[in-house]
């Protein structure tokens, strides 16, 4: 073969491949620029039906199946028709969704956790950018997204400057709230105030465990629940509220981040190393030495706590505001003179400010798979919901704010972060004007519970009146209305934990618990917490510190 045709075939071969590279570009791209092409309409019906699969979190026996749901046949009259993959309660829902992950086959849809399921999606690259559909969103929902609180939520969600996910379940700041709920009734009957100060605070739970609080009789009292088996430094129950006191977080957020502050340099500084944080356990061990945390604390689970609550056996708790509806909703059926009252941790020195730890707005939220062909669509099913749903659309329609057990489950929802402080704020108004037509109309139903109860003193609905009526000491009133902005202090790091991270955290979390355990029970001096703190930094605390302090930069 002469040296033309042997250059003939090598242009050939050239052009060949670069044809071939180029259409199977042109059909990665085709999910995104087809779609796009066709209809912008956020609301646009689809003349030929499209196809969405979801994976469903489903909520109890007593609603209707999801597919013979309100939401769905809604969602067929815009050519959308729904197909379960497969569902799960909310007991089972994370191992079905880390199965799926595992298999490599999701559905178009899934509501998945925004730390390790999320991180596991897009290592695989099995999640689409959202942020490409964007411009299917209706305003309202881009409102929601992009503005304000929402627009922080994204930023956490966001890899190499891609949205992975559309957050759900967004909320203010100032929900972040982890109050202290007490026995106010006992405090009347033993002559003592409101806790203010940590000493009030030792004080008050060491008399609610010796000077007999309840008039009974008996030593069966003590003073603060702390579920040592499951929650000793997350969520409600444990330990995550009390340190507000001293104005430090060494405990964790649902995502298992850490709390970073930034000193008079500049400098990220996690607060788990403040010599404070050895004063609040010091103060702890005296209460347990005391008896007034129970000395099986380290077995105690959610269960046995809400027990002990319902019982008029403990007489503090920290959690969340929902306490008093699932925690101990039947206080008042035990005891009718059970007054359960909602404040902020008291502080350590009088006159200071009480400290409410913020860190990045998002746990949940749904991805689309790069498998779903209409990517669109799942949009669209978001525009839809909140349109009926949201109490403050022009177009809500009551049929669609009712509990779930007529509707059937929602696919896909994005909620207006501010969505619970505004509607609160006019339940608040309706119920202090004794008018029912100011209620938003998704809390009509509750603003009846609260009134049957002002009039009946119905057992049922006491959990209602505690949490929802406007007064100080109710768990609502106290997060949107005593609480302010002013006392927010955000975490540094303003984002979920990065891979190296969550690969370090579970490390911290077991340290971290049987440090606290053994100085609480006096088995080890507050000062092992240095110890504690040094080991931790050897293992991956000081290398966590760099990067949050990289990102600073």
């Amino acid at each position: 073969m002469n040296m033309k045709k042997k250059l003939l075939l090598i242009i050939t071969a050239f052009f060949v491949c670069f044809f071939q590279l180029n259409a199977a570009g042109q059909k990665e791209s085709e999910k995104v620029s087809s779609s796009m092409e066709v209809d912008v309409d956020p609301f646009g019906v689809y003349e030929e039906p499209v196809t969405i699969t979801v994976g469903m979190r489903t909520f109890g026996a007593d609603q209707v199946p999801t597919e013979e749901g309100l939401w769905f046949k809604e969602y067929e009259k815009y050519g959308i028709n729904v197909e379960v993959a497969w569902s799960a309660d909310a007991s089972q829902y994370d191992a079905k969704v880390n199965m799926a992950i595992a298999s490599g086959d999701i559905p178009d849809v899934m509501f998945v956790n925004a730390g390790q399921q999320l991180t596991s999606l897009v290592r695989g690259d099995m999640v689409i950018d959202v942020d490409d559909y964007f411009e299917f969103l209706s305003p309202m929902v881009k409102e929601y997204l992009t503005e304000g609180v929402g627009a922080e939520a994204l930023r956490s969600v966001t890899f190499d400057g891609k949205t992975k996910m559309l957050p759900a379940n967004v909320s203010g700041l100032i929900n972040n709230s982890f109050p202290l709920f007490v026995r106010k009734d006992w405090l009347d009957t033993l002559g003592m105030d409101l806790p203010e100060t940590m000493d009030d605070f030792k004080e008050i739970a060491i008399a609610f465990a010796k000077d007999d609080p309840d008039q009974n009789g008996k030593d069966d009292t003590y003073g603060l629940a702390v579920m040592g088996k499951t929650n000793l430094i997350v969520d409600w129950g444990g330990l995550y509220g009390f340190f507000a006191g001293y104005g430090v977080q060494p405990c964790t957020w649902y995502d298992g981040m850490l709390f970073y502050s930034e000193d008079e340099n500049g400098n990220a500084v996690w607060d788990g190393k403040k010599t404070e944080v050895k004063e609040g356990l010091q103060l702890l061990a005296d209460l347990y030495e005391a008896g007034a945390i129970p000395a099986d604390f380290p077995t105690m689970d959610g269960t046995r706590v809400t027990e002990d609550l319902t019982a008029g056996i403990a007489g503090m708790v920290f959690g969340v505001r929902g306490l008093p509806i699932w925690a101990f909703p039947n206080a008042f059926k035990t005891n009718e003179n059970a007054e359960w009252y909602c404040v902020n941790m008291p502080v350590a020195e009088a006159g200071a400010s009480p400290t409410l730890f913020a860190y990045q707005p998002v746990n949940v939220g749904y991805v689309i798979s790069k498998e779903c062909e209409n990517p669109e669509a799942a949009i669209k099913m978001a525009n839809i919901t909140s349109m009926l749903k949201d109490p403050f659309s022009p177009d809500v329609d009551p049929a669609f704010t009712v509990d779930r057990s007529v509707t059937g489950d929602v696919v896909i929802e994005i909620i207006n972060p501010l969505q619970e402080q505004m509607e609160n704020e006019l339940f608040f108004e309706a119920i202090s004007n004794n008018d029912k037509s100011l209620c938003p109309p998704n809390l009509v139903e509750r603003y009846d519970f609260v009134n049957d109860f002002i009039n009946n003193k119905t057992p049922e609905n006491w959990r209602w009146w505690n949490a929802f009526y406007p007064a100080p000491g109710h768990a609502w009133y106290h997060t949107f209305v005593v609480n302010t902005p002013e006392i927010i202090k955000k975490n540094v790091w303003w984002k979920l934990p990065s891979a190296k991270m969550n690969s370090k955290l579970p490390i911290y979390k077991k340290m971290a618990e049987e440090t606290m355990t053994k100085i609480i029970m006096g088995i080890e001096p507050a000062s092992e917490w240095d110890v504690m703190v040094a080991n931790w930094e050897k293992l991956g605390g000081a290398e966590m510190t760099t990067e949050v302090q990289a990102s600073l930069k």
